[in-house]
């Protein structure tokens, strides 16, 4: 008697090929994500520096580059968790924005500056504030963390 897994001819089915171009596409994947990550958290690196802190290596710290962030704009520690929750998210994105505008002399246009943040969720704020000539002005930051 002629079972099924007896009349399996599995050489039609090869696949060997997708799964190793499957494979290629992940780690390639994963190495451009790895340039990505390391390109935003130099742009960060550069604006903690901007900013006068010591620990700027925390830029490549998840999470702890938040909470760095959040010193440096002035709320309070606990702020950083905003950055996590849906929609909320977009205010403190907004909000970080428009500090980090108006600490390096970008005032009369923070407004903007916020909202490119949220678009862009602070990639071109920090590109910007990194490799521009304006320098942090930690006066300028309304303080908030009480």
């Amino acid at each position: 008697m002629l079972t099924i897994l007896q009349s399996y001819d599995s050489s039609y089915y090869d696949n060997s090929g997708s799964a190793a171009a499957g494979a290629i596409f992940g780690i390639g994947f994963l190495i451009f994500y790895i340039l990505v990550y390391l390109a935003v958290c130099f742009c960060w690196y550069k604006t903690f520096q901007k900013a006068g802190r010591e620990d700027a290596w925390a830029a490549f710290i998840p999470f702890y580059n938040l909470i760095v962030l959040v010193q440096i704009i002035k709320k309070p520690t606990w702020w950083f968790i905003l950055f996590f929750i849906p929609f909320v998210n977009l205010y403190a994105l907004f909000i970080a924005g428009d500090k980090l505008a108006k600490g390096f002399g970008k005032g009369e246009n923070s407004t903007i500056w916020g909202v490119i943040a949220i678009f862009t969720s602070l990639f071109v704020n920090m590109i910007v504030h990194a490799f521009g000539s304006d320098q942090f002005d930690s006066s300028a930051v309304p303080d908030e963390t009480a």
